[in-house]
């Protein structure tokens, strides 16, 4: 396999995966940080990109006594938008040819072992449901990663 041309995919970059929402989370943070991984020809660890904003957002409009809303909200709405472009990027290997049974195969392992993994992540610990929001962000962001670097069988 050899890895979806840094043209194309700068081109798919540009699209923006939804407009940025109540929960102060901009989704072209993510845009941002991945083009720009691209464009230094390296991968980037973008999973926290659009949080601080986001944060800093929360933080002054929240007005509730739970000290873990603003991260919640953030971590949830992060999670959203790596989603919604991991979509766009298996939907982007899926058109490009290759063996689509095998990229539905290996994303349903994937699935699968996000599961396992996040479902004990903080489990018993005070703060056990961020620790599961944020493994679910963080694994989901690295598969959007490693899928950005397959590209069509030649």
């Amino acid at each position: 396999m050899k890895p979806l041309a840094a043209a194309g995919l700068v081109a798919l970059l540009a699209i923006p995966v939804h407009a940025g929402d109540a929960s102060g989370f901009d989704p072209a943070a993510i845009d941002q940080c991945l083009e720009g991984a691209v464009t230094q020809g390296a991968r980037a660890d973008c999973a926290d990109a659009g949080m601080e904003a986001c944060l800093t957002y929360t933080r002054g409009k929240y007005t509730g006594d739970d000290p873990d809303f603003p991260m919640a909200n953030c971590l949830d709405a992060s999670h959203q938008a790596w989603e919604a472009q991991l979509t766009t990027l298996y939907e982007a290997a899926l058109a490009a040819g290759g063996t689509p049974e095998g990229l539905r195969e290996m994303e349903r392992s994937w699935i699968a072992f996000r599961k396992a993994l996040c479902a004990s992540a903080g489990v018993g610990k005070e703060g056990g449901d961020l620790a599961h929001a944020r493994c679910l962000r963080n694994e989901t962001a690295r598969q959007a990663a490693l899928l950005m670097e397959l590209g069509p069988q030649e």
